[in-house]
């Protein structure tokens, strides 16, 4: 019985603490708002553009210092931020102009995902040989070995 009187004592003793510590601070200030947006709305919420930033880092398996100057995000100074830019207006683009090659809704599904599937450089398999050339039509069998 002991035991469990002072397991509440500490835990009460934590709470009123924890609550003396937060309860009287006033809210922190509002984050800044971001700087250099030249694709992304610049009235974009905090956070939807950290939602966005992190929706890259994982289609490309980067991290932030990939494309930015930690500590310095709005300077242009990495190449890897121009590439991005342009990737970002080219996947806006194709959702635009999605319906025309991607029927029923599957224009949600573009995104850096797509083709980067958490690699920064995109890999493209080599295109099969041509018919004639080893290569058996789809279907075709090999011929059975005597």
């Amino acid at each position: 019985m002991n035991r469990n009187i002072w397991k509440i004592a500490t835990i009460v003793a934590l709470a009123t603490f924890t609550l003396t510590l937060y309860g009287g601070q006033t809210p922190p200030p509002q984050a800044p708002e971001a700087q250099n947006l030249k694709v992304l709305p610049k009235d974009i919420p905090r956070q939807r553009l950290l939602a966005a930033m992190n929706g890259f880092t994982r289609a490309l398996g980067v991290k932030c210092d990939h494309c930015h100057i930690v500590g310095e995000f709005a300077k242009d100074d990495k190449p890897e931020k121009d590439v991005a830019r342009a990737m970002i207006r080219m996947v806006m683009n194709l959702r635009q102009n999605a319906d025309q090659f991607l029927p029923g809704g599957r224009v949600d599904k573009l995104n850096c995902w797509t083709c980067h599937r958490g690699s920064a450089k995109i890999e493209v398999p080599p295109p099969p040989p041509p018919a004639g050339q080893g290569a058996r039509p789809p279907g075709e069998q090999k011929p059975p070995q005597g």
